[in-house]
């Protein structure tokens, strides 16, 4: 039974704790769950074929391996961990029979000495093994085995070392098990040799109109009893999920408090003579940010009037923005250009732009040019004769931008300076000689240094929030009760379908890891005990289970009935297209008579056809030729074929390619131990054994 259903059949025993808590805050709601009952040792983070695996062995050593490695994220060492016991349970008697085990020899080898074990070198020397740190970790492990106190440390690693080895060790007998010989190398040749060229005529199903064929709900039926099984509708295991969410957030009293505060902030930092001191004095310091708000972006702030209308030193707010608490100082007040501007250049190059010696000539050449200017040259003659950018000759050298789009000392040259003024700016492309022609917008540029804060929540009010929560699950236990109470209160239900086991997140939440995890321990009908998350509480309730295997009909009705669609049109010109010729088929069929050539069994596809049709080569090759098949049901349609030539093919030697083909493809023999065969293997063991994950949030 779910721990919540505990507290819901206690409830004498709950309002005694609640009234208790509410009166003083003694009683946190840990507590509350620790006084019903709610022992994670006798709880199952999982389980493999139907022996349980203890949340205490699992806890235990998730926290072991965090103290051996350093993980980016506590998931990853979960991960690592339950893969681990997966191993154990699955393979454990697999390494016994086949007799593997670790020699001290061994042992040493692999961590330091000639032959390094593929976990070991990753782990241990991030994939790049030297003498250097070989010597190093032996002297680390010496030193550690000599040392009571990291005895245990050492035995640890020794432990997790072993059994990834022992893996290896397997995977490694499984991929050397695996091989094409030269038969299989010679019929992979004769696949791809072999070709046949036939006629034929296809009715896809897709031009045959729905409305010719009637699908009643007894034909989708009995589409699914024959169909239920097959591998494209197998169903995953996977969970729909309703929620609420009860806001954790700042209340009217936490607001007014943190506002007078803040209100006091203001007069005196209006008075200070230097920010940084009345920042420091005050605890401010991290909860400061200097940044310039441009143009649109002003009319976006939603104190745009006082920001317009204040003077340099004026300190804007208190505030509120969201949750959090605000005040602005203004420290500085500009015009800026920040739309398009409008300039001519004409770009000079040379080998080297930082050289300083070609970058002096370039800068003679360019004060040649201006003089030019100066006498009355065009600009566009002087870009056409000396430019060197073919991009805007056509132009006359024009460009017109926005901020952002050009190299910055081209930009700031334009930005920063006004109409009509010639100079050069220094890129990488060479020395860029620079009419300035037009500005077309300025904006006001306002400079704050802003203090954000967000609003504490108190006590009193995360207490009330949790209480109300924690009520809202017990009251109301069951599906149809928790929906009538969130439509009462006015909370939002939020669905999310088809969950998946191991699910980071769920629709609407990021960081769904515990409602997941509870999802899949919970029964149909069943309504959680709250979860803290995003400043949330939020409480889920399972509204149905869907386990692995076949489908129950409701879950793939839309499915079952295109497929029965299809096999109805099959059936239909499956009894039309029939004749002594393809030309007459074809006009019974209302289609026409086409060519297949040079056709193989290695990749049966045909040109136009759609999706390969296996069948309908298989029977190519089986024909006689010249002689007109029965109608065949293929995957894209109804077919009659008529072979009409095939190529005879000698087919001698050793067929070395097609057998190392086929190793790389069908076994990854070329990959190394950690992929390929090994990995399909071990994702077919763990996919037909009954692995159950009740973990997540763990």
């Amino acid at each position: 039974m779910a721990m919540i259903e505990r507290i819901r059949n206690q409830q004498t025993l709950l309002l005694t704790i609640i009234g208790l808590g509410m009166l003083g805050f003694l009683i946190p709601y840990d507590a509350v769950i620790a006084m019903i009952g709610n022992n994670p040792g006798s709880q199952a983070a999982g389980s493999v074929n139907g022996n349980d695996v203890s949340f205490l062995e699992y806890r235990t050593r998730v926290q072991e391996r965090k103290t051996l490695f350093n993980y980016n994220a506590d998931r990853d060492a979960q991960n690592e961990v339950w893969g681990d016991i997966l191993t154990e349970r699955l393979y454990g008697d697999n390494f016994d029979a086949l007799g593997l085990e670790l020699t001290k020899e061994e042992f040493d080898d692999i961590r330091y000495g000639d032959f390094i074990s593929p976990w070991v070198s990753r782990t241990f020397y991030s994939g790049q093994v030297t003498e250097e740190q070989k010597a190093q970790w032996k002297q680390t492990f010496s030193t550690m085995y000599s040392d009571p106190n990291g005895r245990a440390q050492y035995a640890g690693y020794a432990r997790v070392i072993e059994q990834k080895r022992m893996r290896e060790k397997f995977d490694g007998l499984v991929r050397a098990g695996l091989a094409a010989n030269t038969l299989e190398g010679k019929q992979e040749f004769l696949r791809g040799e072999q070709k046949v060229d036939f006629r034929y005529v296809l009715k896809k199903y897709t031009s045959i109109p729905d409305a010719e064929v009637e699908v009643t709900d007894a034909d989708a039926k009995a589409f699914y009893k024959v169909h239920k099984g097959d591998a494209q509708y197998a169903q995953q295991a996977g969970r729909d999920i309703e929620y609420i969410r009860i806001p954790l957030t700042a209340s009217f009293d936490d607001r007014q408090r943190a506002q007078t505060a803040f209100e006091q902030y203001q007069k005196d930092w209006t008075n200070a003579e230097v920010d940084s001191a009345f920042l420091a004095g005050n605890g401010l310091t991290g909860e400061t940010n200097i940044f310039e708000i441009i143009g649109a972006a002003v009319d976006k702030e939603s104190q745009v009037a006082k920001f317009e209308t204040a003077a340099v030193g004026d300190v804007i707010g208190p505030y509120f923005e969201g949750e959090a608490i605000r005040l602005d100082k203004v420290i500085s007040k500009d015009a800026v250009a920040d739309s398009t501007v409008k300039c001519r250049h004409i770009l000079l190059k040379t080998a080297d732009v930082n050289d300083p010696a070609q970058l002096a000539a370039l800068e003679e050449r360019a004060d040649s040019l201006k003089r030019r200017l100066r006498a009355g040259d065009e600009f566009a003659d002087l870009v056409n004769k000396h430019s060197e950018d073919p991009g805007s000759k056509a132009t006359g050298g024009e460009y017109e931008f926005q901020r952002g789009r050009m190299v910055k000392p081209f930009e700031d040259f334009c930005f920063d300076n006004r109409v009509g003024s010639i100079g050069t700016a220094k890129t990488n492309y060479g020395l860029h000689l620079i009419e300035l022609l037009d500005q077309q917008w300025t904006s006001d540029a306002i400079t704050i240094q802003r203090v954000e804060r967000s609003v504490a929540i108190s006590d009193f009010t995360s207490k009330e929030a949790e209480e109300t929560a924690m009520n809202f699950a017990i009251e109301y236990g069951d599906t149809e009760a928790f929906r009538n109470a969130a439509d009462t209160m006015g909370y939002a239900i939020i669905e999310a379908k088809d969950v998946k086991s191991g699910a980071a997140g769920i629709t609407g939440l990021m960081n769904g890891t515990e409602v997941v995890g509870w999802a899949f321990g919970a029964e149909t009908g069943d309504v959680s005990n709250p979860f803290q998350i995003d400043g949330n509480y939020v409480i889920a309730c399972l509204v149905n289970i869907k386990q692995a295997g076949e489908p129950p009909f409701e879950n793939v009705e839309a499915a079952m009935r295109a497929g029965a669609l299809q096999e109805k049109k099959a059936e239909m010109y499956m009894d039309i297209m029939k004749g002594s010729t393809l030309e007459a088929i074809a006009e019974q069929a209302g289609d026409r008579v086409n060519t297949a050539t040079g056709v193989s069994l290695k990749t049966p596809s045909i040109s136009g056809a759609g999706a390969p049709e296996p069948n309908v080569v298989g029977a190519a090759f089986a024909l006689p030729l010249d002689v007109i098949s029965d109608p065949i049901k293929g995957s894209n349609g109804v077919w009659v074929i008529a072979p009409v030539t095939r190529n005879d093919v000698e087919a001698t030697g050793d067929f070395a390619t097609e057998v190392n083909g086929l190793n790389d493809r069908t076994y990854f023999k070329n990959m190394p131990i950690s992929s390929g065969a090994p990995v399909r293997l071990s994702n077919a063991i763990v996919e037909k054994a009954e692995v159950e994950d009740l973990r997540q949030g763990s």
